[in-house]
């Protein structure tokens, strides 16, 4: 399994190739207030689009759409408080690990980033000069680019490892055994001229 600092260098990859900076959280606390006005519109469209999407809508049980409201209404706050702690950053990897048991596949989480950045630009230029909602939009982009990583990459490590533990297989047969599995599928979708 993967170790804490393991996740903890994933997260200075992430940071430093997004741009994601202490400005940045600077910025999304600066407009906490505001942005936090936008929660309730945000996860409606979220949930919406989910529960709307048949393939998306059956990943819940019955009556549990107001308790994910609420966890996602908790994550949303917690992203214009400026802290981005370890226990933020673990917080993201446990969604990735939680995804695999509740079969929310990476394209979904992603596609629905996206929505989420999409939601909160439309409220940003809708009530904010265009400077600062540029300004405010990049800091949030930047903040859920790292976030959608990280959960990509937990999904994609703790299911390989997870595989590898259940099945008894030892990393090095694995890789061995992937790399031979990953020569045929770059055969049969590699590009033809």
């Amino acid at each position: 399994m993967v170790e804490k600092e393991e996740v903890l260098r994933y997260v200075e990859d992430l940071i430093r190739l997004t741009g994601f900076s202490e400005k940045d959280g600077e910025t999304l606390a600066k407009y906490r207030d505001v942005a936090l006005k936008w929660a309730n519109d945000v996860v409606k469209e979220f949930y919406d689009t989910l529960f709307s999407y048949e393939p998306t809508a059956k990943v819940f049980r019955e009556g549990e759409r107001p308790l994910r409201e609420k966890t996602l209404r908790e994550w949303y706050e917690r992203l214009f408080d400026g802290k981005y702690d370890d226990s933020f950053w673990l917080w993201q990897w446990y969604v990735g690990i939680i995804h695999i048991k509740r079969k929310v596949y990476n394209r979904y989480m992603l596609a629905m980033m996206g929505r989420v950045q999409l939601a909160f630009l439309r409220k940003a230029l809708s009530e904010l000069p265009p400077d600062e909602a540029i300004e405010l939009c990049t800091a949030f982009k930047r903040l859920t680019d790292v976030i959608a990583g990280l959960i990509a990459e937990s999904y994609h490590l703790t299911y390989i490892y997870s595989l590898e533990a259940v099945a008894g297989i030892k990393p090095a047969l694995a890789e061995k055994m992937m790399s031979l599995h990953l020569n045929r599928e770059l055969e049969k979708y590699a590009p033809r001229s």
